[in-house]
Protein backbone atom coordinates (compact mmCIF):
# COMPACT_ATOMS: atom_id res chain seq x y z
CA UNK A 1 0.00 0.00 0.00
CA UNK A 2 1.19 3.67 -1.19
CA UNK A 3 1.96 6.07 1.68
CA UNK A 4 0.32 9.71 1.62
CA UNK A 5 2.28 11.99 0.01
CA UNK A 6 2.60 15.80 0.55
CA UNK A 7 2.86 18.00 -2.56
CA UNK A 8 3.28 21.47 -3.40
CA UNK A 9 1.98 22.97 -6.43
CA UNK A 10 4.27 25.99 -8.46
CA UNK A 11 3.07 27.11 -11.70
CA UNK A 12 5.02 29.69 -13.57
CA UNK A 13 4.20 33.07 -13.27
CA UNK A 14 1.68 32.58 -10.32
CA UNK A 15 2.36 34.43 -7.42
CA UNK A 16 1.34 32.27 -4.86
CA UNK A 17 1.46 27.93 -3.97
CA UNK A 18 -1.14 25.23 -3.34
CA UNK A 19 -0.49 22.13 -1.28
CA UNK A 20 -1.86 18.91 -1.17
CA UNK A 21 -1.86 15.41 -0.56
CA UNK A 22 -2.16 12.43 -3.58
CA UNK A 23 -1.62 8.60 -2.83
CA UNK A 24 0.16 8.69 -6.18
CA UNK A 25 3.42 6.82 -6.13
CA UNK A 26 6.32 9.79 -6.90
CA UNK A 27 5.96 11.44 -10.54
CA UNK A 28 2.21 11.30 -10.41
CA UNK A 29 -0.31 14.24 -8.68
CA UNK A 30 -3.50 14.04 -11.35
CA UNK A 31 -5.85 12.85 -8.12
CA UNK A 32 -4.15 15.12 -5.51
CA UNK A 33 -6.20 16.35 -2.49
CA UNK A 34 -5.92 19.87 -2.19
CA UNK A 35 -5.63 22.11 0.91
CA UNK A 36 -8.85 23.97 1.42
CA UNK A 37 -10.27 27.22 3.61
CA UNK A 38 -12.65 26.36 6.00
CA UNK A 39 -15.56 27.89 3.04
CA UNK A 40 -14.36 25.40 0.86
CA UNK A 41 -11.97 27.65 -1.33
CA UNK A 42 -8.10 26.53 -2.51
CA UNK A 43 -5.30 27.53 -0.04
CA UNK A 44 -3.50 29.71 -0.96
CA UNK A 45 0.49 30.34 0.07
CA UNK A 46 2.37 33.25 -0.04
CA UNK A 47 5.33 31.53 -0.47
CA UNK A 48 7.17 27.80 -0.36
CA UNK A 49 8.00 28.37 3.09
CA UNK A 50 4.49 28.83 4.47
CA UNK A 51 3.01 25.80 2.67
CA UNK A 52 5.43 23.61 3.97
CA UNK A 53 4.31 24.72 7.44
CA UNK A 54 1.17 24.28 6.69
CA UNK A 55 2.01 20.87 5.94
CA UNK A 56 4.25 20.00 8.52
CA UNK A 57 1.43 21.07 11.10
CA UNK A 58 -0.46 18.14 9.22
CA UNK A 59 3.10 15.93 10.18
CA UNK A 60 4.76 15.53 7.07
CA UNK A 61 8.33 15.84 7.11
CA UNK A 62 9.26 15.71 3.36
CA UNK A 63 7.18 16.40 0.35
CA UNK A 64 7.68 17.10 -3.07
CA UNK A 65 7.61 20.45 -4.97
CA UNK A 66 5.08 19.79 -8.02
CA UNK A 67 6.44 22.42 -10.99
CA UNK A 68 3.80 23.18 -14.03
CA UNK A 69 5.06 25.33 -16.65
CA UNK A 70 2.97 26.01 -19.92
CA UNK A 71 5.78 27.42 -21.85
CA UNK A 72 6.44 23.79 -23.75
CA UNK A 73 2.48 23.90 -25.49
CA UNK A 74 2.61 27.62 -26.23
CA UNK A 75 5.59 27.36 -28.36
CA UNK A 76 4.15 24.60 -30.35
CA UNK A 77 6.04 21.69 -28.37
CA UNK A 78 4.12 18.56 -26.10
CA UNK A 79 3.15 19.17 -23.03
CA UNK A 80 5.56 18.99 -20.57
CA UNK A 81 6.13 16.39 -17.98
CA UNK A 82 5.42 17.44 -14.59
CA UNK A 83 9.13 18.01 -12.89
CA UNK A 84 9.08 16.80 -8.75
CA UNK A 85 11.89 17.40 -6.59
CA UNK A 86 11.86 16.23 -3.28
CA UNK A 87 12.16 18.60 -0.12
CA UNK A 88 12.56 17.63 3.44
CA UNK A 89 10.71 20.08 5.51
CA UNK A 90 12.66 21.60 8.54
CA UNK A 91 10.85 20.17 11.54
CA UNK A 92 12.69 23.39 13.67
CA UNK A 93 9.78 25.55 12.70
CA UNK A 94 7.25 23.23 13.58
CA UNK A 95 6.57 25.44 16.88
CA UNK A 96 6.06 28.40 14.75
CA UNK A 97 3.58 26.86 12.37
CA UNK A 98 0.21 29.09 13.08
CA UNK A 99 -2.99 28.00 11.36
CA UNK A 100 -5.41 30.60 9.88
Amino acid sequence: MQATRALIFSYSDCRHYFAGTTDEPEGMSNAATFLKTADGKLRKFPSLYSAQNALLAMGYTQGWLVMHSPYDEMIGNEPARTCEMPLRFDERSQAEVTIR
